[in-house]
């Protein structure tokens, strides 16, 4: 042994730490069956048939399916996806002629479909339907003439 070895302490030092690794390591549980119930991810399987004719009375009493969504916990594509599987023609409220001169007045000053949306409180794919279905020159994205 060289003189920068001190064998005794270092042993000491390993039979502590194997004692308290023994005492902080508890028996691990056995492996047992799941008890919680799998979440079900169908939607067919998730809604019953109340809960959808609820989501078409609500639609149906004029309700927005973005709204239902939120009442029921769904997205309003899984609100949409339910209402055809009913039969039920789903509507997509177009802007009013009112809403129609106010974006494009906002759009002839010089606001972005984005900026327009949101004044009106529309999705800026909207706007941008709308004005073209007006018959309406819309700008590049860069918004060049």
């Amino acid at each position: 042994m060289s003189r920068y070895s001190n064998q005794p302490l270092l042993l000491e030092k390993l039979q502590n730490l194997a004692v308290s690794v023994a005492l902080e390591t508890t028996p691990q549980k056995p492996v047992t069956e799941a008890t919680s119930v799998p979440r079900v991810h169908k939607l067919d399987d998730r809604l019953g048939s109340e809960t959808v004719a609820r989501i078409v009375a609500e639609y149906e009493a004029g309700a927005s399916s973005a709204a239902i969504g939120s009442l029921f916990s769904l997205s309003k594509k899984s609100v949409v996806k339910v209402l055809r599987e009913a039969g039920i023609k789903v509507r997509y409220p177009r802007m009013t002629e009112s809403e129609l001169r106010r974006a494009t007045m906002l759009y002839n000053d010089g606001c972005s479909l984005v900026e327009v949306g949101k004044r009106l409180g529309r999705d800026h794919s909207t706007i941008y339907k709308s004005l073209k279905r007006a018959g309406m020159r819309l700008r590049d994205t860069h918004g060049r003439s």
